[in-house]
């Protein structure tokens, strides 16, 4: 298997943050969570710093473990659909707690990001995050109008 270097490995993982933050504010994916716009906005508006110890973030934290047990937990449950199991209760309920365990680990890891941007930082980042959630919703829009357009 290749090494890849830390700033490689750092690089790589911001630039995964913030095309999943985009994604998020300009289509989203149906409610499932991915990574905080916010802090792709903070990623955004923060000095090199920040963003080179990045890596070291991601790898203290839990978020790998936790994203493997939410994979677990829909294995179990698909399991069990295709058991025909009359309750699906106690998967379900696992699946659920494993995604909030991922959620609270993306949130703390953007209110890390966030937390330690200058207040100047912050606003260009609370601007950009407002300015993206706007286009969204203007976005939307056109697709509405196009649908109106097709009678749909």
């Amino acid at each position: 298997m290749r090494k890849f270097s830390p700033f490689i490995a750092t690089v790589a993982g911001a630039a995964l943050l913030t095309a999943a933050g985009y994604a998020q504010a300009f289509g989203g994916h149906g409610g499932h969570h991915h990574g905080s716009p916010a802090l792709s906005a903070c990623l955004a508006a923060a000095p090199k710093s920040v963003k080179t110890t990045l890596w070291s973030t991601f790898k203290s934290s839990s978020l790998r473990t936790d994203r493997q047990a939410v994979h677990t937990a829909k294995q179990a449950l698909d399991q069990a659909i295709l058991a025909k199991s009359t309750s699906l209760t106690a998967d379900e309920n696992a699946l659920s707690a494993a995604q909030l365990k991922v959620i609270q680990d993306e949130d703390a890891i953007a209110q890390n990001v966030c937390g330690s941007l200058s207040p100047a930082q912050l606003g260009a980042a609370n601007t950009l995050y407002t300015n993206l959630q706007n286009n969204r919703q203007t976005v939307h829009g056109y697709f509405q109008t196009a649908r109106d357009a097709a009678g749909e």
